[in-house]
C-alpha cells in the first residue's frame, strides 16, 4: 500500500490537513484548482465523508471488542461463568440470568388471590390455605439466598368464584401456557379494581386445594406482551396451586417460583431406570421437593446473585487446595469460600461444595464434598446437572457426599477429600489443561 502525503497550507490564519473536510476547501478554492467542477467537488466531499464515516466505524467497532476484551481478561472467573444458551425462553443455567425473570434481590413483593368453583367450593378460609405456604416460603428463601432475597405475600383474603366449572378448564397436567394465562387473566379480571398492583413483582394464583380437575400447579413465567393484565401493568412473572398443593406444602411454592426465577428443573428420567429424581436424588428443592436436602446447589445460588464472586474458585490447568464451608452456612461477609468449579467445556464444568446435615439439609444421613456436574445447553429434565458418581441404584443420592479419603476422578480431574473439621471440608483438586 502507498503512502498518503500530508498536504497543508494556509489560508487566513487557518491551517488545512488533507485528505479531509478542510483540505477539500483548500481544493475547492485555490488558483489551480478554480476550473473543478461543483459536481466533481460534491462527489469528492460525499466520498471523503464516507470514507470518515467508516474509518469512525471500524475504529469504534475496535474499541467495543477491545474493552470487551479486557472485560473478559478481568474476570477471573470469565471460563468458568458457563453462558446461557437460550434453549428456553424461561428457565436456563448460564450467564447472564435471563433478564425477564424474577429478580432475585432484595424486597420481592407476590400478589395472592384465591379462587374456588362452583364444582368444588371452597370450605377453608384463604387464611388456612395459605398457611401451608407462608411463612415457612418466606423463612427458606431467607436462608438459601443468606438474607439477599426478602418475599412478602401480599394476599387478598376472599374466594373468588371463577365462571366455570374446575374441569372446564381443562388445566390439568400438561396443559398449554395459554390455558395458564387465560386462568389467571381471569382470576384478575373477578378480582376486580380493589387490588393494587402498582408493587406487585408476580402473581400467584392459589386455587381450592380440594380441587382434582387442576391436579398440578406450574410456573408462570411470560415474555413481554404475553403476560397477565393487571392494574395498568404486565406481570410477567407468577404461579398457579393445583391438588398438589396438599401433597408439597411450601416446598411447592419454593421449587415452582425457583422456576420464576429462572431455575431449571433438575429432576427426570434415566433412560435405563424411567424413574424420576435420578439426576440429582433429593439435592435441590428444584430437583425433589419432597425430598430431604431441600438447599439449592452452589452454583444456583451463584446464578441467582447469592454467592459473592470471591465465594467461588474457578480452577484450571491447575491444582488446589482449599477449605470449603458448608453450602447451608450463611456468611454476611461473602469470604468464605463456598464453591470450586473446574470448566471441562464452554458450557461444561465440574463443582465441588460442602454439604452438611444442617438448615434445610438436617434429613441428610451423610456429610462431606458434592460433586456435580453441569451442562448449560440442557434444561429442564435433561440432566443439565448430575451429581457424581452417577448411581442409578441410590436415586436418592443421600450417598453421594464424599467420605473422608476418598478421590473421585472425572476425566483429568482428580478430586480429593482430606478430612473436615467444624468449619468446612478440605478438598484438593488437581485438573488437567483445562480448555
Amino acid at each position: 500500500m502507498g503512502k498518503t502525503k500530508n498536504l497543508s497550507t494556509k489560508k487566513k490564519g487557518i491551517k488545512f490537513s488533507y485528505p479531509g473536510l478542510a483540505g477539500m476547501i483548500f481544493l475547492r478554492y485555490h488558483p489551480a484548482m478554480k476550473k473543478l467542477s461543483l459536481l466533481s467537488t460534491a462527489l469528492f466531499i460525499c466520498l471523503n465523508l464516507s470514507l470518515n464515516l467508516s474509518l469512525n466505524i471500524s475504529l469504534n467497532l475496535a474499541s467495543a471488542h477491545a474493552s470487551s476484551a479486557q472485560a473478559k481478561a478481568d474476570d477471573a472467573l470469565a471460563l468458568c461463568r458457563l453462558p446461557e444458551m437460550g434453549v428456553r425462553s424461561d428457565v436456563g443455567l448460564g450467564f447472564p440470568r435471563i433478564g425477564t425473570r424474577l429478580r432475585t434481590l432484595g424486597d420481592v413483593k407476590v400478589t395472592v388471590l384465591f379462587v374456588d368453583f362452583s364444582d368444588v367450593p371452597a370450605t377453608q378460609t384463604p387464611q388456612q390455605v395459605m398457611s401451608i405456604i407462608s411463612p415457612q416460603a418466606e423463612k427458606y428463601y431467607e436462608a438459601v439466598s443468606y438474607g439477599k432475597l426478602r418475599l412478602h405475600f401480599v394476599s387478598s383474603y376472599q374466594w373468588l368464584r371463577m365462571g366455570k366449572s374446575s374441569v372446564d378448564y381443562h388445566f390439568g397436567r400438561g396443559a398449554p401456557f395459554e390455558t395458564q394465562r387465560s386462568y389467571m387473566q381471569e382470576a384478575v379480571t373477578r378480582a376486580g379494581k380493589s387490588i393494587d398492583y402498582s408493587q406487585t413483582d408476580a402473581l400467584l394464583v392459589i386455587a381450592n386445594p380440594a380441587v382434582k380437575a387442576i391436579d398440578w400447579g406450574p410456573a408462570f413465567s411470560a415474555s413481554p406482551g404475553f403476560g397477565i393484565r393487571a392494574g395498568g401493568r404486565e406481570i410477567l412473572n407468577g404461579a398457579t396451586s393445583g391438588s398438589d398443593l396438599t401433597i408439597l406444602g411450601w416446598a411447592w411454592f419454593a421449587h415452582e417460583f425457583g422456576h420464576v426465577m429462572s431455575l431449571v428443573d433438575l429432576a427426570g428420567p434415566l433412560a435405563s431406570t424411567q424413574e424420576w429424581h435420578t439426576y440429582v436424588g433429593d439435592f435441590s428443592v428444584m430437583g425433589n421437593p419432597a425430598g430431604k436436602a431441600h438447599e439449592l446447589l452452589g452454583w444456583e445460588r451463584w446464578q441467582l446473585g447469592w454467592l459473592a464472586d470471591q465465594q467461588v474458585q474457578c480452577v484450571s490447568g491447575t491444582t488446589l487446595q482449599t477449605r470449603l464451608t458448608p453450602i447451608e452456612r450463611r456468611d454476611d461477609s461473602d469470604t468464605s469460600s463456598k464453591i470450586i468449579i473446574v470448566p471441562t467445556g464452554k458450557n461444561t464444568a465440574i463443582i465441588i461444595e460442602s454439604r452438611r446435615a444442617e438448615g434445610y439439609d438436617s434429613g441428610i444421613p451423610q456429610s462431606g464434598p458434592l460433586v456435580y456436574t453441569i451442562d448449560t445447553r440442557l434444561s429442564s429434565h435433561d440432566g443439565a446437572i448430575r451429581l457424581q458418581p452417577v448411581d442409578d441404584k441410590d436415586t436418592q443420592h443421600l450417598q453421594a457426599p464424599m467420605k473422608p479419603g476418598q478421590t473421585m476422578r472425572i476425566g483429568k480431574t482428580s478430586i480429593s477429600f482430606l478430612g473436615s473439621d467444624a468449619s468446612g471440608d478440605l478438598v484438593r483438586v488437581e485438573t488437567g489443561n483445562g480448555r
